[in-house]
């Protein structure tokens, strides 16, 4: 179950507080296709990013599965985002030197599964979206709508329990955003769901319920759903996402394959820098041994020699008896 409990976002900038969100209460339901309507501005990417974890609220409560997130520690939020979210971004955000096969696997990558059980679940999701005959493709080989099954195939690998959508169409001709909104539709049969859009034609024919914002607060729902009607309905896996050294190390070396030229001037300067302290370094030790050098022959040629006296101060005390017995006698002839 997840639920928002009086929710506010303040933003603030050198002058001003900017109410992203105000006092806003919404919960969801297991399976539905929810689509956030509103003007620019209105808070409604903000939601979404408040409800996927890459946000913070200032004050209120986001709830998942009874438990409130207040409590969450960093490693819980990256469980969150990694295992119950799945992202689709109106710029696709692909990896462009990576093929479509590759972008895909990345998120499963990134949670450490075993590259033997990759590419199958891999190619079951491409298999779901239309695009098993482009695994091998590059994404500049797509056209827009492919490039969006790309980022929809890579937000459902994991099998993420709700799936946020920020603007999925915004850049596709109506035809694909069709096509597009005919896929969201049929995952939304098994998850939730939630879409940011400003096509409310499209919004009212294939979303489920409809949700209107207006100044970061919420003034109109369709299809209200109480809490009590579901109870512990997300699991937040607690496995923390990691990849391993070698699959790191491949990546790396496969991105600065991509780039030759810039990992060329790169590697030139930094050998030039290597060399420049490795110079730096000899001549200041060459000059220490030459220094050192002219120190033990000049000591060689003209010795110091070092020895111990005693002085004998007892002359001193004599003399300074003699002077103390000489005034005393003129003190007693003064006397007299």
């Amino acid at each position: 179950m997840l639920e928002l409990k009086n929710i506010k976002k303040d933003y603030q900038t050198k002058y001003l507080t900017v109410h992203a969100i105000k006092n806003l209460s919404i919960a969801f339901r297991k399976s539905e296709f929810v689509s956030i309507l509103g003007p620019s501005g209105c808070g409604k990417t903000t939601l979404l990013n408040l409800i996927g974890g890459l946000d913070r609220y200032n004050s209120g409560d986001l709830i998942i599965n009874g438990r409130s997130t207040k409590e969450y520690t960093n490693k819980e939020w990256d469980a969150y985002r990694n295992h119950t979210i799945g992202f689709v971004f109106q710029s696709y955000n692909l990896i462009m030197h990576l093929n479509v096969l590759e972008n895909v696997e990345m998120a499963l990558k990134l949670a450490g599964m075993p590259k033997a059980s990759r590419e199958e679940k891999v190619l079951q999701v491409l298999e779901k979206v239309g695009l098993a005959d482009k695994a091998k493709a590059l994404p500049n080989e797509l056209s827009g709508g492919q490039m969006q099954r790309v980022a929809i195939a890579r937000a459902l690998v994991n099998d993420p329990e709700i799936l946020l959508a920020d603007e999925p169409t915004g850049a596709l001709d109506s035809e694909t955003s069709i096509q597009i909104l005919d896929l969201l539709k049929e995952i939304a049969s098994d998850r939730l769901v939630i879409m940011v859009t400003h096509n409310p034609n499209l919004a009212h024919n294939y979303s489920t319920r409809i949700v209107e914002m207006l100044d970061g607060e919420l003034v109109n729902d369709s299809n209200p759903y109480q809490v009590e009607e579901e109870k512990n309905e997300y699991a937040v896996n607690g496995k923390k996402p990691s990849m391993s050294f070698m699959t790191a190390l491949c990546l790396s070396f496969k991105n600065m394959l991509t780039k030759k030229a810039r990992t060329i001037l790169v590697s030139l300067a930094g050998s030039i820098g290597i060399i420049g302290i490795a110079l730096i370094l000899a001549m200041s030790h060459g000059f220490q041994t030459y220094i050192n050098d002219v120190q033990e022959s000049a000591l060689a040629e003209y010795p110091l020699s070092i020895t111990r006296q005693a002085v004998d101060y007892s002359y001193l005390y004599d003399l300074i008896r003699d002077i103390g017995e000489g005034e005393t006698e003129k003190v007693d002839e003064i006397k007299v």
